[in-house]
């Protein structure tokens, strides 16, 4: 059976600041999803796509609370560029 680290809890202002970042992605109309970024081994690193005309934002759920900050405020504090990869299905 695997063992999970014990891993310190996110300060409160982290959390505070990643709630605030999850809160203006919600007002601009993007999507965040925290999921499990793996494939065939290979561990991605998340971003953006646009699916139907929606924004999506994915970042893997085991990054620790600074980087999920770094990768939001990427996004959401600088213009979105015309080259996000568009999705149609």
């Amino acid at each position: 059976m695997r063992q999970r680290k014990n891993r310190k809890a996110p300060s409160p202002a982290l959390q505070d600041r990643l709630a605030a970042l999850e809160d203006m992605a919600a007002t601009k109309g993007i999507s965040v999803h925290y999921d499990r970024l793996e494939a065939a081994g290979l561990k991605l690193k998340g971003g953006i796509c646009a699916v139907k005309g929606e924004y999506h934002i994915f970042v893997d759920r085991r990054k620790p609370v600074v980087d999920k900050i770094e990768l939001l405020q990427d996004y959401l504090c600088h213009p979105l560029s015309h080259d996000i990869p568009k999705l149609e299905e």
